[in-house]
This record gives structure tokens, sequence and C-alpha cells, in this order.
């Protein structure tokens, strides 16, 4: 008698898989049936509406950002025939560049205007080359109060103390401000108005800078010639009695030692001291617009450490005579130097080629 094969019984779920496989499958059969009926092509409709399209046209969200408003633009004729599928979210604010506002000529024409001067210090006052100016340990991003910013209240109470305080005034309470602030303090008079000579005095005090850095802006204040002879014999009058009760770990010492010289900004005022007085701990370097010519052959030797040097907005420099003398400058002594700006001059070729000769890093040239 021959065996019979018994049927396998079936699970309940691979029953209604099964099912819903032949149901599919005849749905897509009459999709097509019906499509094909209508001689339509048988994709679907792009949907009317679309939800990751931004909700706020791109010129709302970044109102001054040049790129911000071509987009807008080129979307708003986009969006209208076909809609734009937006991977991701929108880019930060951070990533977008905003357009830096605008001078007048009518301001850059007038050297003793604020515009003009915040023009003419912005390299050196930028955060980007705080670091090289200073050293190790001191704030580097300090900023004068710029146009569009919202002034911090150490700003804003220094501004109240240059208006209302007096040369005499700001000796008196200079031991109660701190060297960094004065040297905020020094950055935002530069621009905004200028010190003189006795209220330079008052800021600087027997160190002859702030917190490392010195800006003098002429007219209303000018160097004595003996300036930097007085800081190093006031730094060499320290009783030998008091260094030798002090300690290196005592309290008393601490913060006491006057700092060094790291920055001069020589601003349209002219240079009434020699070369050879400039301590060899200057690294940054602005001289500009200086009314008469300056000798500069010899600056490697008693400023070796120089990483920027801003020789900007100079008229000896603009005839013939000063684009040689660029030229012949020995550029390879100054083997710390980054930053050179020579805005308002005329860059040649073999001006480039002196400046990066011998170099593994080319200098950044501002012109």
């Amino acid at each position: 008698m021959p065996l019979q094969q018994q049927p396998i019984p079936q699970d309940a779920s691979e029953t209604s898989r099964q099912v819903n496989n032949i149901l599919r499958n005849l749905r897509g059969e009459h999709f097509r049936h019906s499509r094909n009926v209508q001689r339509v092509p048988a994709s679907l409709p792009t949907p009317l509406h679309v939800n990751n399209l931004p909700t706020l046209p791109i010129s709302l969200i970044y109102p001054s950002a040049e790129d911000g408003r071509r987009n807008a633009a080129t979307a708003s004729r986009h969006h209208s025939t076909r809609p734009v599928w937006v991977a991701g979210p929108d880019p930060p604010r951070s990533w977008t560049t905003l357009s830096s506002p605008k001078i007048g000529q009518a301001d850059l024409a007038d050297i003793n205007s604020p515009a003009w001067r915040k023009h003419a210090l912005d390299l050196v006052f930028s955060p980007g080359n705080a670091t090289s100016m200073h050293p190790p340990g001191t704030s580097a991003s300090l900023r004068g109060l710029q146009t569009g910013e919202f002034p911090t209240l150490a700003l804003l109470s220094l501004h109240v103390i240059r208006m209302e305080c007096s040369g005499y005034e700001l000796a008196q309470i200079r031991p109660h401000i701190p060297p960094h602030l004065r040297r905020v303090l020094m950055r935002h008079s530069a621009i905004n108005c200028p010190l003189s000579q006795i209220e330079l005095n008052a800021i600087c005090g027997e160190e002859g800078h702030a917190d490392g850095e010195l800006v003098v802006v002429g007219p209303h204040a000018t160097l004595r010639n003996d300036h930097f002879r007085r800081i190093h014999s006031s730094r060499e009058s320290v009783p030998e009695e008091c260094a030798a009760e002090s300690t290196w770990d005592s309290l008393a010492t601490q913060g006491s030692e006057p700092s060094a010289l790291f920055s001069l900004i020589l601003l349209s005022t002219p240079l009434t001291f020699a070369l050879s007085d400039l301590p060899p701990t200057i690294t940054c370097l602005t001289l500009i617009n200086i009314p008469k010519p300056v000798s500069l052959q010899r600056l490697p030797s008693y400023c070796p450490l120089v990483s920027l040097l801003d020789l900007s907005y100079n008229t000896w420099l603009i005839p013939p005579s000063g684009e040689k003398l660029l030229e012949n400058y020995p550029w390879t002594k100054l083997r710390y130097l980054k930053v050179l700006g020579l805005r308002g001059c005329r860059i040649t070729s073999t001006l480039l080629s002196q400046v990066n000769k011998g170099r593994w890093d080319d200098v950044d040239i501002i012109h």
C-alpha cells in the first residue's frame, strides 16, 4: 500500500504574510492598469506641500549677509517652479560672514577723524594679531568699541572715567585700575578721543606703558626723547636691600615687578627718540603716518623679535625713493616677522621676493 504524503501544517503568521503579499500585488496591478487606461505616467505627482522647506526667507534670517541675499533671491525664483529638498537644518548664524560696515570717503580723507584712526589701527588692534604682541598669560581678546558691537560694562566704565577725569585725577586713580584695563582705555582713547601728554603719562605711570603696550597718537601727544632711557633707569633703580629681603614666593613681590614693553604704536606723531633706545622685547612695532622719514636699517639689531611691523600710510614711502628703500631693506634679518603692513604703499614683485627670501613660511603682507 503506497504511503500518502500528509500536508505540512503552516503557521498562522506565515499564512497571513502570504495573503498580504497577494493583496499587495493585486493592488499594484490594479493601480498600473488604471494608469494605463488613463494614459498617464505611472509615477506619482510631486506633492504640493513640502515640509522641509525653510519657514522664513533667508533674507530675514541673515539680513546683513551678501550671500544670504543672493541665496534668497535665487531660492524665491526656484521655489516658484519646483520645490527644493534641503538635507538637514539651515546653517547656523556663526557660519555666515556678515558684511563689514563701509567707511565713507569723507571720513577716510580726514586723518584726524575717529573713522580714519580706527581704519589705520585695525591691523594692530585685530584679535588675530593679539597673540603675537603680548606674552603668554595676558588677555589677548581685548577689543575696543567698534561699530555695531554692544559695549561691555568695563568699557562703559572706562569711557566715563576718560570723559570725567582730568590728567591729575587719572594719576590718582591709576593704581586702582588693573594694567589690562588701562591698556583697553588707551586703545579706546586712541580711536575715539586721543590722550594728551599729561593723560598718557598718568595712565602709563613710571612703567611708561600699560600692560606691555604703548599707544601714542599725535598731534595730541609725543614721546620724550629720553622716554625709554627713563624706563630702563627706573627698572634698574630698585634698591638691592629690598630685593634681598623679599623672596621669590613672598606675597609682597607678586605683581610688583614692572612688565616689559612688547607693543609700540605711533600714529601721526614724529619719532623723537633713537631706535637704539628701543627695548629688545618689542614684538609689535607700528609706525603709521609718521611725518618725517625714519631710518629703519638697524632696526633688526635693536628689536630682533619683531613679528608685526606696520609702516602704512607713510608719505615718504610712496615716491620711487621710498620703494627703493623698501626693496633694499634687510628683511632677512627680521627672522620672526609674520605680518607686514604696507597699506598705501606700492608693492612690487621685487619687494615680495626680498621680504620672503630665505623663509619657510611667507610673510603676510597687508597692502
